[in-house]
C-alpha cells in the first residue's frame, strides 16, 4: 500500500496552479485594455450619436422629440432653448467629458445655434465593462477545465517511465543484486539509476566479502578443533603422548585467539561512527598497560589530545597494532605522537617484512589469526582516521592521522 504524497497530483496542483496565477496576471491588463478599448469604443458612439442627432434636427427642423429615459441621454439646445433636457448641467464646450457621473459628448452648430449633448452614466458604463468581463470568464471557463484535463495527461505521460521503473523495481526477486536498467528514464530520474546500481555494487561487494569471511573463518576455526579433538580423543583412548596435553592446549589458546579476534571484528562491524570524543594520549597509556606490551610511549610532551573518536574503537586500533608489532616484529615498539595530531605505531621487523591487508592473510612463520589489520583498517573507515602503512629502514610504521 502505497504512502506519502503523490508527485504526480504535485506536479498537477502546481502546474495547474502556476498557470492560474499565469493568467490571471495577464488578465489585469487585459481587463485594463479592454476598460480602456470599450472606453473609445462608446466614446465614439456618443460622438456618432450626437452628430447624427445635431443633422436630423438641422433637417427635421423645430419637430417635437420625445424625452429618451434610456441610455444613451440626450440635450437638445437651439438658441439656448432647452428642448429635450438631461440630468447633467449644460456644457459649453464641445468634445468628450466627464461630468457629474457621466460622459458626455457635445458638438454644436454655431450657424444655426443648435446644440446637442449625448451622455451615458458612468454607472451603466461599469456594468457594460462587468457584463463583457463575465462572458469572457465564461467563455474562459472550458477552456480552463480542457487545460487541466491536458495538463493531467500530459504529467501522467511524463511520469510514466518513472512508474515503469518503480514496477521493475517491485518486481525483482529478493536475492536480485543484478545492475538496474534505467530503460528510459529522463536525464533528471538517470541519477536515481544509478545511485541505485552504485549501492548495489556496494551490497554485492559486501555478500562476498561476508561469505568468503565466513569460509576462511570456519576453515580457520576447523584446525584448532580438529587438533583440540585429536588430543582429547588419544587422552581418552589411554594413547596420549607426553606431549599432546600441550599440544591440546596450544589448540585451545589458538581457538580463543580466533575467536576473540572475531568477535573484535563483529564489535567492529556492529558499532556506527557518532560524535564522540576522547583523550587520544589517555587511551594509549591505558591500552599499552593493559595489554601488557613492552612498548615506549613518547607522548612529545602533550598532557591532552581530544580526538573525534569513541575510546573502545581507539582502544581496538590501538590494541590490535600493538600485538600486531609484538607478533609480527622483533621487537623494540615505540608509539610516538605528533602534532597534528598523528600517532605511529613502528617496531623491527624482519628483511622481507610486508603488510597483510586482507582478512586471514598472513604470513606462515605467523602465530596469529591474519585479522588485525583488517580490523584496524575497518574500524579506522568508519571513524574517518587516515591510515599510512610504511616498511623502511628495517622498521614497520603504521600512522593514524585524525
Amino acid at each position: 500500500m502505497s504512502t506519502g504524497w503523490s508527485l504526480r497530483r504535485r506536479l498537477l496542483r502546481r502546474v495547474v496552479l502556476g498557470i492560474g496565477a499565469g493568467g490571471l496576471l495577464g488578465l489585469v491588463p487585459s481587463l485594463l485594455v479592454l476598460d480602456h478599448e470599450m472606453g473609445e469604443l462608446m466614446d465614439d458612439s456618443l460622438r456618432a450619436s450626437a452628430r447624427f442627432s445635431l443633422a436630423l434636427y438641422q433637417r427635421a427642423g423645430a419637430i417635437d422629440l420625445p424625452a429618451r429615459t434610456d441610455a444613451p441621454a440626450m440635450r437638445i439646445l437651439d438658441d439656448g432653448v432647452e428642448i429635450i433636457g438631461a440630468d447633467w448641467p449644460a456644457l459649453t464646450e464641445n468634445g468628450g467629458q466627464d461630468v457629474a457621473g457621466w460622459r458626455v459628448f457635445r458638438v454644436s452648430d454655431p450657424a444655426s445655434g443648435i446644440s446637442v449633448e449625448v451622455g451615458q452614466s458612468n454607472e451603466w458604463r461599469h456594468e457594460e465593462l462587468l457584463e463583457s468581463v463575465g462572458w469572457l470568464l465564461v467563455m474562459m471557463l472550458p477552456v480552463s477545465l480542457v487545460m487541466v484535463v491536458v495538463v493531467g495527461r500530459a504529467v501522467t505521460s511524463a511520469l510514466r517511465p518513472a512508474t515503469r521503473f518503480a514496477e521493475r523495481l517491485q518486481s525483482r526477486k529478493p536475492g536480485d543484486l543484478s545492475p538496474v536498467a534505467a530503460g528510459n528514464l529522463p536525464r533528471e530520474l538517470a541519477p536515481i539509476s544509478q545511485s541505485m546500481n552504485l549501492y548495489l555494487d556496494r551490497i554485492r561487494d559486501h555478500v562476498e566479502a561476508e561469505r568468503q569471511f565466513a569460509t576462511h573463518a570456519a576453515h580457520e576455526l576447523r584446525t584448532p578443533i580438529a587438533a583440540a579433538s585429536a588430543q582429547a580423543q588419544l587422552m581418552a583412548a589411554g594413547m596420549a603422548e607426553p606431549g599432546s596435553a600441550a599440544r591440546m592446549v596450544e589448540a585451545l589458546r589458538r581457538l580463543s585467539l580466533l575467536v576473540d579476534r572475531l568477535l573484535q571484528l563483529s564489535r567492529a562491524e556492529a558499532v556506527g561512527s557518532g560524535e564522540a570524543h576522547c583523550d587520544l594520549v589517555r587511551v594509549t597509556r591505558m591500552v599499552i598497560a593493559d595489554t601488557g606490551i613492552a612498548a615506549i610511549f613518547d607522548d612529545g610532551d602533550v598532557e591532552t589530545a581530544e580526538v573525534p573518536i569513541r575510546p573502545e574503537a581507539l582502544a581496538l586500533i590501538l590494541g590490535n597494532l600493538l600485538r600486531n608489532a609484538r607478533d609480527h616484529g622483533t621487537g623494540d615498539i615505540r608509539v610516538r605522537l605528533r602534532p597534528g595530531p598523528v600517532l605511529t605505531v613502528s617496531n623491527r621487523v624482519a628483511p622481507d617484512a610486508v603488510f597483510h591487508h586482507h582478512m586471514f592473510e598472513k604470513s606462515a612463520r605467523s602465530p596469529g589469526t591474519g585479522l588485525g589489520l583488517g580490523i584496524v583498517q575497518k574500524i579506522a573507515g568508519k571513524e574517518g582516521i587516515g591510515l599510512n602503512f610504511e616498511i623502511g629502514e628495517g622498521r614497520a610504521c603504521v600512522s593514524l592521522q585524525f
